[in-house]
């Protein structure tokens, strides 16, 4: 479990109620999308990170502890981001052996924006049927769309056929987690990010600060004197590991194709 400053642990925050949801591997226990709320909790639905590119690191994390708990995950990764020693890591200090836990992550990757939008679009709801998973990760969703190979109306309009899809899901009550590196900075960057935080149900951008990981909640607004979530680097590995990502041969039950 990730610890946080005793300062900022608030159960009426419904950011934090949420990540403390999957940091303690109980994904289940967060409202379904779309039901009501009491306390301030937050609802399950799209929960959208963004900030540095160790988000990407993050959601696997967060994907982690959900599969720790027996639960199923569904990985679509759009950055070629996903980096197995995560899990074999989590899986390790929990004592389970790593294949089994692997073995409940679904992987599939895309390429292309076009094979991005194929995916969730078209491929995504009949994987959710079959698999019944407890989390959807859509990693480094927009990153595909900065493609200057592909016309900006173009990828905007696949991106919003993307964000409808996922919007429904969530609607539907699935919980998903998505992730947004604030970069490459790319005149696309801040309409695609604007993008997905209209359909996020809650929104987390997080910054470093002083060996410090602060998480600001920008969806729902906190209340008046909400303070940020504040989290020790100490506490944040692996999923600060490197601040960098590489291609790796991995091969995870679901194609996606």
């Amino acid at each position: 479990m990730f610890r946080v400053s005793a300062v900022t642990r608030r159960e009426e925050d419904g950011l934090l109620a949420l990540l403390n949801y999957l940091a303690q591997e109980d994904w289940r226990r967060a409202p379904a999308a779309g039901s009501a709320t009491t306390g301030g909790e937050a609802r399950a639905g799209l929960l959208l990170l963004t900030g540095p590119s160790f988000v990407l690191n993050l959601g696997t994390t967060l994907a982690g502890r959900v599969v720790l708990s027996g639960r199923t995950v569904l990985y679509v990764d759009g950055a070629n981001a996903f980096d197995p020693y995560i899990l074999s890591t989590l899986a390790r200090e929990a004592g389970q052996p790593p294949k089994a836990v692997m073995r409940r992550l679904y992987l599939t990757r895309a390429f292309t924006c076009h094979q991005l939008e194929t995916l969730i679009v078209e491929r995504l709801p009949a994987a959710i049927a079959d698999y019944r998973p407890g989390l959807v990760v859509i990693s480094g969703w927009s990153h595909l769309f900065h493609d200057e190979n592909v016309p900006a109306r173009e990828a905007f309009r696949l991106f919003q056929n993307t964000t409808r899809r996922m919007r429904s899901l969530a609607e539907a009550g699935q919980p998903i987690l998505a992730t947004h590196p604030e970069e490459p900075a790319t005149p696309r960057l801040q309409p695609l990010g604007a993008m997905l935080a209209r359909a996020a149900d809650n929104v987390a951008r997080l910054r470093e600060q002083e060996g410090l990981i602060l998480v600001v909640r920008e969806k729902p607004r906190p209340g008046r004197g909400a303070h940020p979530l504040v989290i020790s680097q100490d506490d944040c590995r692996p999923w600060l590991r490197g601040h960098h990502h590489q291609a790796l041969p991995v091969a995870y039950p679901w194609s996606g194709r």
